[in-house]
């Protein structure tokens, strides 16, 4: 799709164009923009006290003149990007891949808002098993309208095939390598090589402020990195100190006896999980971690993220849950904002979605430590 053309059908679609020669680094770029009606309808309870005095206020933040800010004077945070992700998201996606020393090829997806206002940190995206990033766009291209620059990694067992009529498919293929978090660590690396697509506004991507996401398998990723893992495994092996807040997107279920852990001695970086209630796994007591309950009847909210196919019985049609993604998209930018632009008036909005009657949602939003 060129930038000049917005989307009005129920489905997010994107056109790729070839980009000129090679970046430095090894970087390809297919430039696309992910700018329309969105098929998805989108867009502990305090921090440790190391994290609290290791993480000081970002010195010397950029900041343009944002509109919206004068628009939105006195608006609750949450009901500006549940509203604004069920309508026109406003943000561009890049596909890109970049070799990392061990000779294996990271692809990547990279996603960021029409207009660069303030400085946008940075979030990498860890997809769930057999996955690529582009099946993200509802989800990472919301977030980026928000004011995040997100990288989406692929899972390197997506395997696109062609199909018939000139369709594309994509295949979980578990022969091929898994994914692993020392890309993600590259990626963190490499993020102002990915943030030249900015061109002259590259410096306002900050890669001092990093967070992770994640859904699914992925979300168990995502959370390594920030410290978590499970209770039957080393939660502190993948960690990367330059991760500040984490959040999990119905991730898959743990081992009957296993349970969510810290496993650093700082208290690891801020975690939320968010899914089916019911769903979400357990946690060793006082572990801190918050988790919020959506009123979604599917764990890829009915085919709208993540590879639909696997959950298809009988060839029908999954039910579309544009709603709750919504709900999930506002819960994660308002915690982000909470965590990595260190504003602290989202906590407590984070919070108040306790029992939040939300419009468009058949259940209350309910959020708990767990």
């Amino acid at each position: 799709m060129m930038d000049d053309e917005t989307l009005n059908t129920g489905e997010p679609k994107s056109a790729a164009k070839t980009a000129g020669p090679q970046g430095s680094c090894g970087l390809l770029r297919r430039e696309m923009i992910w700018s329309g009606v969105c098929a998805a309808g989108l867009s502990g309870f305090g921090a440790s006290s190391a994290f609290a005095q290791s993480r000081g206020t970002p010195q010397n933040i950029e900041r343009g003149f944002n509109p919206m800010t004068w628009l939105n004077r006195g608006r609750d945070s949450f009901e500006i990007v549940y509203e604004a992700s069920t309508g026109v998201v406003a943000a561009r996606t890049r596909d890109f891949s970049i070799r990392a020393p061990d000779g294996n090829m990271c692809q990547a997806r990279i996603a960021y808002p029409v207009t660069v206002f303030d400085r946008m940190p940075l979030i990498i995206f860890c997809p769930d098993a057999g996955c690529k990033g582009a099946m993200y766009d509802p989800f990472i291209g919301a977030l980026a309208a928000s004011g995040y620059f997100v990288i989406a990694l692929d899972d390197p067992r997506a395997v696109r095939l062609k199909a018939g009529e000139g369709a594309t498919l994509v295949a979980n293929a578990p022969e091929m390598r898994r994914p692993n978090p020392a890309e993600a660590r590259f990626l963190i690396d490499m993020a102002s090589e990915a943030a030249q697509v900015l061109g002259p506004r590259a410096n306002r991507m900050d890669a001092s402020r990093v967070g992770v996401a994640g859904h699914g398998e992925g979300a168990w990723m995502a959370l390594s990195l920030a410290g978590w893992g499970s209770s039957n495994s080393d939660s502190s092996a993948a960690r990367d100190g330059r991760v500040m807040a984490a959040f999990a997107l119905s991730p898959s279920p743990l081992e009957e006896n296993a349970r969510i852990v810290n496993g650093v001695p700082d208290g690891g970086a801020l975690a939320l999980l968010a899914g089916q209630r019911g769903s979400l796994p357990r946690a060793l007591p006082g572990s801190g971690l918050i988790a919020l309950n959506l009123p979604t009847r599917s764990s890829n909210f009915g085919g709208l993220i993540g590879n639909s196919s696997a959950n298809r019985k009988g060839g029908q049609r999954p039910v579309l849950e544009p709603r709750p993604l919504a709900a999930a998209v506002a819960a994660a930018s308002i915690f982000f904002d909470w965590g990595l632009k260190r504003q602290s008036d989202r906590k407590r909005t984070l919070l108040g979605l306790d029992g939040r009657v939300v419009e468009g949602l058949n259940q209350p939003l309910f959020i708990h430590r767990i």
